[in-house]
């Protein structure tokens, strides 16, 4: 991909559809019950300070994504092992988020499609749009994040029209103490989706200034937080906690509510449509990072490793869980296994590599 193309503002839409992609519409958790909102709120903050430390990396090596500098940190051996566990991370977690699109989709929409359909049409149009270029795909999202920003708060003045905002389902706060919030904040909320934000150590080399990456980080986090915050109080507002928890998808729920004089009716299409949107943008970047990082360890062009990892993507999702629920129930695994070795114990391993590594070019200097 040629380096140095995208501005501050495309990087700050590609940072905000990315979080406010998939979180908005399938179930992120209510660990903290009635106070979920304010979870995010927390975690938001914490979120913001956790980018800034990935920053810092970048900031070390402004023009390197993570797998180049991983090498140079912890030597070639074991840094192409860390950087080939990213890779298979970034897949794996875009084959989630394709799951997540593909059966909101044929349980929305298209109800007897098969999954591999769905699925396949999906991979196509991302693989087009990441052959195209990067640039291609920060300027659609400058648009369409737009175009998402018009139809969440069309979908706020339709709810609140219809009277079904009910501010007592959310009272008292802190009905059952402080534990319950932070236990969301370490088990659930924090990584998904603002630790998620990992990946653009691998994106942030080809902004016009890399440096920035980590202001415009924290802006979007602060963003994606309160979009999503404000999501969180609507569903447990409009549905009530038990509703909410049980929803797969329960924002799809609370549109559906809608009902405005026996004329505007049905309006959840518009959730449906804002899923297919952050979901195209969030497993195009996870996709793109994946790709990035191949291209990088092997040294091979990355449009040659586009159909080859489309390949993989499309088995893997087809693949991972036999039905939704599975499905859902692996992922719970995965924030607790997974996740955590890629948001935390490895940028920690890789912070303090840098702090070495710092120490001895100011020795070699004096």
């Amino acid at each position: 991909m040629d380096k140095n193309q995208i501005s501050s503002g495309q990087m700050l839409s590609l940072m905000v559809m990315f979080q406010i992609g998939t979180a908005i519409v399938i179930n992120m958790g209510y660990t903290s019950g009635k106070d979920t909102w304010i979870t995010i709120l927390v975690c938001m903050v914490l979120g913001a300070g956790l980018f800034w430390i990935y920053s810092c990396l970048s900031k070390q090596f402004p023009k390197m994504p993570l797998t180049a500098y991983s090498r140079i940190l912890l030597g070639k051996v074991m840094g192409n092992i860390v950087g080939m566990l990213y890779i298979a991370y970034f897949i794996y977690i875009g084959c989630r988020n394709l799951r997540d699109g593909a059966n909101l989709i044929n349980i929305s929409t298209l109800n007897t499609t098969p999954l591999v359909v769905t699925t396949t049409l999906m991979l196509l149009c991302i693989s087009y749009v990441v052959y195209l270029g990067f640039e291609v795909l920060a300027r659609t999202a400058v648009l369409l994040l737009v175009f998402l920003l018009f139809v969440g708060l069309l979908s706020n003045i339709l709810l609140i029209s219809s009277n079904a905002v009910q501010v007592d389902l959310i009272l008292p706060l802190f009905e059952d103490g402080i534990k319950p919030v932070l236990k969301g904040i370490f088990t659930e909320n924090l990584i998904i989706p603002f630790g998620e934000m990992v990946c653009f150590l691998m994106l942030l080399p080809y902004m016009r200034r890399p440096e920035k990456g980590g202001y415009i980080g924290v802006i979007s986090i602060i963003i994606g937080g309160l979009i999503l915050s404000q999501t969180m109080f609507l569903n447990v507002a409009c549905l009530g906690l038990n509703i909410s928890k049980r929803s797969a998808f329960p924002l799809l729920s609370t549109i559906s509510l809608v009902e405005i004089s026996e004329f505007v009716q049905r309006v959840d299409i518009l959730v449906v449509m804002s899923l297919i949107i952050g979901e195209f943008f969030r497993i195009s970047l996870y996709f793109s990072a994946a790709l990035i990082g191949a291209s990088d360890i092997f040294n091979v062009t990355y449009r040659k490793l586009i159909l080859p990892i489309a390949f993989i993507m499309l088995v893997w999702t087809t693949g991972m869980a036999r039905n939704f629920i599975y499905h859902l129930e692996y992922g719970r695994l995965a924030l607790y296994y997974i996740h955590p070795l890629f948001v935390f114990y490895f940028p920690l391993l890789l912070m303090g590599a840098g702090w070495i590594h710092k120490r001895r070019k100011r020795r070699t200097r004096v």
